[in-house]
């Protein structure tokens, strides 16, 4: 039997959406036919959604393919999908951007691929083995006459990549800062969420603010946390609480007056002493029970 003539046994109420290639079968279920055999029922309205779905695709018009066969043009769905997320938000323009879009000048994106004359091969433009790194991997560089004697091209090739890639970074940096204010104004409009700046800071202030943290945050991302980086100047210093150490040699009666004190905390459950993670160290893990037994050893012990 042709699957495209075959007919939908029952007065059904099938919803086809031929551009999902789904079928919808909205009516109720016969409960006692549901609990005399479960797997005939759901089977039988499995089929007659299937066939429905296949008689609306061959509804369509048809082409034939000399290697596939026939081929049907589904059209758009009409069922509404819902979304678990809301629509994204269009990227905020730079200021070349802008400046690009107001003066006409179309944007050319460069090739991730260019050809090396050299090696007679496609290298990548940046990155590993990059060309931007020719002149850094070179074994034989021309020096220019009018040089100094100490002038490394290769060193200078490098200081200027990095120069460059610092350039980029502050340039994002200043157009994060500048569309700030509109994406505070979005977050407004739009959520519950407010901003700083919704909450009677100035632009500018804010700014400020996003900027020193993020500073804040690339410097304390070094291996020394910032502390031999170079200052800037009139940088403010970070905020933040700060670890005293006692020094490793002090006066004894210090020593002994510091332990006490701690002892009597520990005694009376005064100040910020963990009293559990004290005596988890002091039995070894084993509870107090096992540090109580510990102590009565300890006297039996003496007495002898």
């Amino acid at each position: 039997m042709d699957v495209s003539t075959a007919v939908v046994h029952g007065d059904v109420p099938l919803q086809p959406d031929v551009g999902l290639l789904a079928c919808t079968d909205a009516s109720a279920l016969d409960m006692k036919q549901y609990k005399k055999d479960r797997e005939a029922l759901l089977a039988s309205r499995a089929r007659n959604a299937t066939q429905m779905l296949v008689n609306a695709i061959f509804q369509l018009p048809i082409t034939r393919h000399p290697e596939v066969g026939p081929l049907a043009t589904l059209p758009a769905f009409v069922t509404p999908l819902p979304r678990e997320k809301p629509l994204p938000k269009p990227k905020p323009l730079t200021k070349w951007e802008k400046f690009a879009r107001k003066k006409g000048i179309a944007n050319k994106k460069k090739e991730r691929l260019v050809y090396d004359e050299a090696t007679q091969q496609w290298v990548p433009r940046w990155g590993f083995g990059g060309k931007n790194k020719e002149i850094e991997n070179q074994w034989l560089v021309e020096v220019p006459n009018n040089a100094d004697d100490d002038f490394r091209p290769d060193k200078d090739a490098q200081r200027k990549r990095k120069d460059a890639r610092l350039k980029n970074e502050a340039q994002r940096l200043r157009n994060l800062a500048r569309n700030a204010p509109e994406a505070a104004a979005e977050t407004r409009s739009t959520g519950p969420a407010r901003s700083a700046l919704g909450s009677g800071i100035a632009p500018r202030a804010q700014r400020r603010a996003n900027l020193e943290a993020q500073l804040h945050r690339a410097q304390a991302s070094t291996a020394s946390m910032g502390r031999f980086d170079k200052k800037l100047d009139g940088e403010a210093k970070p905020r933040g609480q700060k670890r005293t150490f006692q020094p490793n040699e002090i006066d004894t009666g210090r020593e002994r007056a510091s332990n006490l004190a701690l002892l009597a905390k520990i005694g009376d459950g005064r100040g910020d002493v963990n009293l559990r993670k004290a005596i988890k160290y002091a039995s070894g893990s084993q509870g107090s029970k096992a540090l109580a037994q510990k102590g009565e050893q300890r006297a039996a012990k003496r007495k002898r």
